[in-house]
């Protein structure tokens, strides 16, 4: 069941990317798949853990009860867009959604609740932690550069923001007025995404390594590939070479056997019996001619074999030409 999980889980995360096309944008898309899953199930815990909030009737239901259900809904269709390939709509409309519907809303609506003063910080610096995660520097500069500029703007102006909205006054006692509230959210502003930044583009570096050693590998598996070819079309050819060379040898030794084999004996057994035969005698004279004839016969099978040995040497000449 939970290798189950797992595979649907990791199915889900490709949702929009191209899987033979793996890069610094990929990685955002599968991320912001990752951001789209998660989400719902800490809202819906936070909504299991919360749930009198819930329970009360309608008229009596705030904004912020609503949020928690919309961004689930957001998170839903994210994950939908990036199925239909529409990976920056969905991730332009979650990053512009996500900081509107749960703190500038609630916080126009319910005229800063007290708890902002703390929220509205800390969800600024997860606010530009999801920009870093989603929207790709290096692929999308301008869109990561607005909208990481107005999440600074943003915390820089937090202050004002909360106290221009808080109508009934309820600012926790010292707090706006306090130097270090606005030095400690700037400074932890910095800190977690500079950290989160770093982390990101050492993460990238290793996967970039990872990626030109993956096409050096498969660049040297091709040349492998292609000096294989090579090599078995050279052992091809040698071994049509060698066979053709063989044959020759067959031929010749055809020549010998039987061709040049015949006229040698009778030469030979020829000048055996005239040793054994009177000079001048009618034999002899038989026995000589036999001999010229069967010479002349030796001659012209050495001369076929020459003549044929000639026209294969010029014949091999003509295909290496």
């Amino acid at each position: 069941m939970l290798q189950k999980i797992r595979g649907w889980f990791s199915k889900l995360s490709w949702w929009g990317v191209d899987m033979g096309y793996e890069d610094n944008l990929g990685r955002r898309i599968v991320f912001s798949n990752i951001v789209f899953l998660c989400l719902p199930v800490v809202y819906l815990i936070f909504m299991a853990i919360d749930y009198e909030a819930y329970l009360k009737p309608m008229h009596q239901l705030h904004f912020d009860q609503f949020v928690v259900p919309i961004i689930i809904m957001v998170c839903i269709g994210g994950l939908l867009l990036n199925r239909r390939g529409k990976t920056r709509l969905s991730r332009l409309a979650f990053i512009v959604l996500w900081p509107l519907l749960l703190h500038h809303i609630p916080i126009i609506l319910l005229r800063t609740p007290t708890d902002y003063y703390l929220a509205y910080p800390f969800g600024l610096v997860f606010h530009a932690i999801l920009i870093q995660l989603m929207i790709s520097y290096q692929r999308e500069p301008i869109i990561f550069g607005v909208l990481m500029l107005g999440n600074l703007l943003g915390m820089i102006f937090s202050p004002a923001t909360l106290t221009f909205f808080d109508t009934d006054r309820d600012i926790p006692l010292g707090w706006i007025d306090y130097k270090y509230y606005f030095i400690d959210g700037i400074l932890y502003w910095l800190l977690f995404n500079l950290v989160v930044f770093y982390i990101l583009y050492v993460i990238e570096g290793y996967i970039k390594k990872l990626n030109n050693s993956k096409r050096i590998i498969e660049r040297q598996k091709n040349e492998l590939f292609a000096l294989n070819q090579s090599l078995e079309s050279m052992i091809a050819q040698r071994t049509a070479e060698l066979a053709q060379q063989n044959e020759k040898l067959k031929n010749h030794a055809h020549y010998n056997a039987h061709l040049l084999r015949g006229p040698f004996c009778r030469v030979k057994g020829l000048i055996q019996i005239q040793d054994l035969i009177k000079i001048g005698s009618q034999e002899m004279l038989e026995i000589k001619r036999k001999l010229d004839d069967s010479l002349l016969e030796l001659d012209s099978r050495i001369r076929e074999i020459q003549s044929l040995v000639e026209t294969e040497e010029m014949l091999e000449e003509e295909s290496v030409d």
